[in-house]
């Protein structure tokens, strides 16, 4: 019969203090990764939303000056141009009359380009959007 003996191997308790500030180190940098992670998902949604509501606006000054434009006098051959400053956006709407020629040649009186101009700052980079669409004055005229 034989008998076996089990060896038993001592660590040092330096080693084991190692491995545990080994383990804290990894821990501690998979949690500033995962915050950075959150941070930057946090500041693309903040751009996102501002984006977004820049856009939107945009698109109502856009429909709000088209239809409006009957009530103003035709434009001459200068671009007229109106600021407006909202939420630290200046948008800035330009009415420019349009020099269109049909099929036979004949001039599109009373066609003019609405566009509208957004800047913004966004931390130190300046942000801008243009949104434009082309206006035929008497279709929103109402009818007498």
């Amino acid at each position: 019969m034989t008998c076996f003996r089990h060896r038993v191997r001592w660590q040092a308790p330096a080693f084991t203090l190692l491995e545990v500030l080994l383990a804290v180190f990894v821990f501690s940098m998979a949690a500033v990764a995962l915050v950075e992670a959150v941070q930057q998902v946090g500041n693309t949604t903040v751009l996102q939303r501002r984006e977004a509501m820049v856009q939107d606006r945009m698109s109502s000054l856009l429909v709000e000056y088209s239809r409006l434009l009957w009530k103003q006098p035709a434009p001459a051959s200068a671009t007229s141009e109106k600021v407006l400053e909202e939420d630290g956006v200046t948008y800035t709407l330009q009415v420019a009359p349009l020099e269109l020629k049909n099929k036979d040649g004949q001039p599109l009186p009373e066609m003019v380009q609405v566009a509208i101009v957004a800047t913004w700052k966004e931390g130190a980079a300046k942000q801008e959007a243009t949104a434009s669409t082309w206006v035929f004055r008497p279709l929103f005229r109402p009818v007498q």
